[in-house]
């Protein structure tokens, strides 16, 4: 299909909430990073407080409750409750190998069978100025007290990598899948205008899932990028969109919405095309029994791989929760009825 026309527009206020020292991640192209930023004096925190941000996007979290729903409202045997236990916020300390400065990044993550940990290739940069030199996952993150989180240590350096389609894939320790759960992957293609769900860490906040008005874009081009209307802010990189079959079909990496345009979009990494790429990946969805590619996308230019590292074979994937997601049917008339 013909790619929709757009004029570059700068980042809203909320999509690029960085610490000064932070601008250079996201100086070439502020739409696209849509990590957020922390003094690294406060990694470890569950509550990370905001030190000379950019704008009042904290605020905007709190007052629209419609676009942002709290996972703490919900039942714990709620079936999204349950869909939503397996993702996480990561943390982030970057050093700057030409100043030595230190910075703190959030992005979003979720957890995968063989203990791995699903983010944005740009939430664990593996080129340029910025090295990751320590990473976790902060898991149940639900109140802004903290409460009932556990954090788990990520190693900074993925098993596998790719820059363009923006994955990043790491191991992680502690076992935590066997306490949260992890998250099921497909290949599945993408229709425009299907309805889908996003569960995030927006601004480094307690976690919360939108799907308001959340749905693919009718008009898709080809490639494996998705564009689509969920609303998300810095923090949400990383985060996995589900779709009515309760499994992981792209991954957000990238803002752009604009309330004033509704042909603006934000943008996503269609599964189909990282699993594609990724060995490891492509075998933890095969263990689901999920599909593992869609003819209709795409993939990347050549020579746009993975950089994969040595790291032993995905186990078989475990399967839900005990009181897991909800099935299909369910989650049809859930998406419907928002």
């Amino acid at each position: 299909m013909t790619p929709i026309r757009r004029r570059r527009r700068p980042a809203p206020a909320g999509a690029c909430l960085l610490l000064a020292a932070f601008h250079a991640l996201c100086a070439a192209d502020p739409a696209r990073a849509q990590s957020v930023g922390f003094d690294p004096a406060d990694y470890g925190r569950a509550q990370l407080p905001s030190r000379q941000t950019t704008g009042d996007a904290a605020a905007y979290v709190d007052q629209n409750k419609g676009a942002f729903e709290p996972i703490s409202e919900l039942d714990p045997k709620d079936g999204l409750a349950a869909l939503a236990r397996p993702i996480g916020r990561v943390d982030i300390v970057l050093r700057n190998s030409r100043t030595g400065q230190q910075i703190g990044a959030s992005c979003t993550g979720a957890l995968l069978p063989g203990d791995y940990v699903l983010t944005n290739h740009h939430c664990l940069p593996q080129a340029g100025d910025m090295t990751p030199v320590k990473a976790s996952i902060l898991m149940d993150y639900l109140t802004l007290d903290g409460k009932g989180s556990r954090r788990f240590e990520i190693d900074s350096k993925p098993v596998e990598y790719d820059a363009r389609l923006d994955y990043a894939l790491a191991r992680v320790a502690g076992a935590p899948g066997a306490t949260y759960g992890t998250v099921r992957l497909s290949g599945e293609a993408v229709a425009g205008n299907r309805s889908m769900l996003v569960i995030h860490h927006p601004l480094g906040r307690p976690k919360v899932m939108s799907r308001f008005r959340c749905f693919a874009m009718k008009d898709q081009a080809e490639g494996p990028d998705l564009r689509h209307r969920c609303d998300t802010l810095g923090g949400s990189s990383g985060s996995l969109m589900f779709d009515a079959s309760v499994a992981g079909i792209a991954l957000h990496k990238e803002g752009g919405l604009d309330p004033k345009d509704p042909s603006s979009f934000n943008k996503a990494t269609r599964l189909s095309a990282i699993l594609g790429r990724s060995r490891i990946l492509a075998e933890i969805a095969a263990g689901q029994g999920r599909p593992v590619a869609a003819a209709a996308d795409t993939p990347p230019p050549a020579g746009a791989g993975p950089k994969t590292g040595a790291a032993p074979a995905a186990r078989p994937a475990a399967g839900p929760p005990a009181d897991g997601p909800l099935d299909p049917a369910s989650m049809n008339a859930i998406l419907r009825g928002r």
